[in-house]
């Protein structure tokens, strides 16, 4: 039987185009209380992943640097595809401007707090069944 699928390894530079084609993704990190991995709408400063938060909640942890990991991922069921990106960095960079096309948070209420990821290693694959 032959075999026409593929698990593809993506470089840094193929990861952050994907990164941004999307605006919803996860942070992961450990906190006080054990691993937080949480959704977040984010957008790009160039390489910086930018996201807002509230005060009080876990994520404003991430104001302070921290060290975190990022995922966006795409797959799609019907054709059986997808790719995946995960990204190491440290939260609590300083961000100037927000990204012009920010997008809101999903979660209601204000959500004064900007926190900046920047990355120091980006890893990622793209997969097809057939």
């Amino acid at each position: 039987m032959a075999q026409y699928g593929h698990l593809t390894t993506l470089d840094a530079t193929e990861c952050r185009l994907l990164l941004a084609t999307r605006n919803f993704g996860r942070v992961g990190w450990n906190s006080p209380s054990g691993v937080q991995i949480l959704p977040v709408s984010y957008g790009l400063v160039d390489d910086l992943i930018v996201f807002r938060t509230a005060a009080g909640s876990p994520l404003a942890q991430l104001v302070h640097p921290v060290e975190v990991s990022f995922q966006v991922d795409d797959l799609d069921a019907e054709t059986e595809t997808g790719w995946s990106v995960l990204v190491h960095g440290t939260s609590g960079a300083p961000v100037a401007t927000l990204p012009e096309e920010m997008p809101d948070p999903w979660a209601p209420g204000d959500r004064p707090i900007v926190i900046g990821v920047l990355p120091d290693h980006y890893a990622g694959r793209s997969i097809a069944k057939l």
